[in-house]
C-alpha cells in the first residue's frame, strides 16, 4: 500500500488553498497528466520542451530519461490540434535489454463547446503511433485510438477539472518474443488548479486507466506540479508524480518550459 503518496498531494493542496486568491495568466494553467484531454484549448500556439525521468515498475522495469517536445495550436476558434514525441534512454535490471531511441508519437484533436454557468466542456480523440523502440522500453509497438470528454468548472478560488475516455489498443510487443494482447481500456482524470499569485499556480492531478494489455496492470498516478509565468509568454513547469499500481512508474520527475503566443 502506498497511502502516504495520497497524503503528500492532499497536504500540498491544503497548504495552497489559503493562498489561492489571484488569477493566473490566460493559457498558463495546462495540466500535466491530462494535457491533451483537458477541457481548455491553446490560446493560439503552445510549444513546450520537457525533460522527464521516471523510475520503473514491476510490469515495466525500465528507468527512463526522455527529452520530449509538445505542441498545441488553435487553427480555428474552438479547435485544438496537438502532439508530443520524444527521444529517450533507458536502463533496466538484470538481463533486460535497455538502450535509446524515439518514444511513441501521440497526436490529438479536440473541440471546445464553450462555457456554461462556469463550466467548460470539450471532447476529442487521441491516436498513438508506435514510433517508440519497444525493445528498450520506449514503446509498446501498438497503435491505439482514444475518445474522450472533459470539463473544467470554475470554483471561487480554484478550477476543478475532470475527463473520461475509452481507448482501443492493438496487440503489441515489449521486445523479441514478448507479445502483448491489446484490450479496450477506460480512463478517468481529476485535477485541481489553485492560483497562488498572478504568476504561480499549483496543479494537483490523479489519472487512472484500466489495463491496456492482457497480463499487465492498470496505470494509476497522482501528481503535484506548478506553472510559473514570470514573463508574458514563457511558462516554467515542474511536477512530481507517483505511481500507485504496477502498470505505472514508481515515481516521475518532470521539468519543462513552454512558449505561448
Amino acid at each position: 500500500m502506498r497511502i502516504w503518496k495520497y497524503a503528500v498531494v492532499f497536504a500540498l493542496a491544503a497548504l495552497s488553498c489559503g493562498a489561492a486568491l489571484a488569477q493566473s495568466p490566460v493559457g498558463a494553467d495546462r495540466l500535466f497528466l491530462s494535457f491533451a484531454e483537458d477541457a481548455t484549448i491553446a490560446n493560439r500556439q503552445w510549444w513546450e520542451g520537457q525533460l522527464e525521468y521516471s523510475d520503473g515498475s514491476d510490469d515495466l522495469p525500465w528507468d527512463r530519461t526522455v527529452l520530449r517536445g509538445v505542441f498545441a495550436i488553435n487553427p480555428i476558434k474552438n479547435l485544438e490540434i496537438g502532439g508530443r514525441v520524444g527521444f529517450g534512454s533507458t536502463s533496466a535490471p538484470d538481463d533486460i535489454p535497455d538502450g535509446s531511441g524515439a518514444t511513441d508519437l501521440e497526436a490529438w484533436g479536440k473541440w471546445s463547446f464553450g462555457t456554461y454557468q462556469n463550466t467548460a466542456f470539450a471532447a476529442g480523440g487521441l491516436v498513438t503511433v508506435p514510433t517508440g523502440d519497444e525493445t528498450s522500453g520506449l514503446g509498446t509497438d501498438a497503435f491505439s485510438l482514444k475518445a474522450f470528454g472533459s470539463l473544467r468548472h470554475k470554483l471561487p478560488n480554484a478550477t476543478f477539472t475532470a475527463n473520461v475516455g475509452v481507448r482501443l489498443n492493438n496487440d503489441g510487443s515489449l521486445g523479441p518474443g514478448i507479445d502483448i494482447d491489446g484490450k479496450t481500456s477506460a480512463s478517468l482524470g481529476l485535477g485541481l488548479i489553485l492560483p497562488l499569485s498572478q504568476q504561480l499556480s499549483f496543479v494537483g492531478e490523479m489519472a487512472l486507466e484500466t489495463a491496456r494489455f492482457e497480463d499487465l496492470d492498470s496505470d494509476t498516478r497522482i501528481l503535484a506540479g506548478v506553472n510559473w509565468s514570470p514573463a508574458k509568454r514563457g511558462i516554467f513547469r515542474g511536477a512530481l508524480g507517483f505511481g500507485l499500481t504496477d502498470g505505472s512508474p514508481d515515481f516521475t520527475l518532470l521539468a519543462g518550459y513552454a512558449y505561448t503566443f
